[in-house]
């Protein structure tokens, strides 16, 4: 019995929460902004520090590189994941206005080919040396790009206006487990208005 009080009261706290939150105007554009301003903050600390990871494979003449183009990739795979999620969510019964927040685990990564070269010094040791596959693209020459390796999805926010009904959230539910194979405990599924 307290375990259903406390757990009522949890819900009265969120919904009060909610309901402030409700009231501010214009929050719309309060929260593009502080999401823009997020997204800036992360692109420039990421590009600012270089932390670009770099391991060569030398069985597969190949590179896993992050590059500068990841947080653009990574921003677009997570709009595309939240996208196509809440297409399928928004076809379920009942379940109303619908938008999803998805959170990845790493950053893209391009396995670049490349090529091997082996000289042998006066002293009779060998140098090798590993230069990318260039390819024309648009006028320019990029690397070739062997593999794409997109992150995982480590895990999802689904707001729902129709989630107050217990059937609805429930769906919501099995439906976010089936597409990305992951746990409850990385689904949360809150009531929209």
């Amino acid at each position: 019995m307290s375990e259903e009080n406390n757990n009522s009261k949890k819900f009265g706290l969120i919904t009060n929460v909610l309901n402030k939150i409700k009231k501010i105007k214009h929050l719309d554009i309060i929260l593009t902004v502080l999401f823009v301003a997020i997204i800036l903050l992360i692109y420039f600390s990421t590009f600012s520090s270089g932390n670009n990871k770099s391991n060569a494979n030398e069985n597969t003449g190949s590179i896993v590189q992050n590059s500068s183009k990841t947080e653009d990739n990574n921003f677009e795979y997570s709009k595309e994941i939240e996208n196509k999620l809440c297409s399928v969510i928004s076809n379920l019964k009942d379940v109303g206005k619908v938008s999803v927040a998805v959170k990845l685990s790493g950053q893209v990564e391009y396995v670049y080919a490349y090529s091997i070269k082996t000289e042998k010094l006066e002293n009779g040791t060998s140098v090798e040396t590993k230069t990318p596959i260039l390819v024309e693209e648009n006028n320019k020459s990029v690397p070739l790009v062997l593999q794409t390796i997109m992150p995982k999805v480590e895990s999802i926010v689904v707001i729902a206006s129709g989630a107050k009904d217990t059937n609805v959230k429930l769906d919501i539910l099995k439906v976010v487990e089936m597409l990305y194979n992951l746990p409850t405990s990385k689904i949360e599924i809150f009531v929209g208005n």
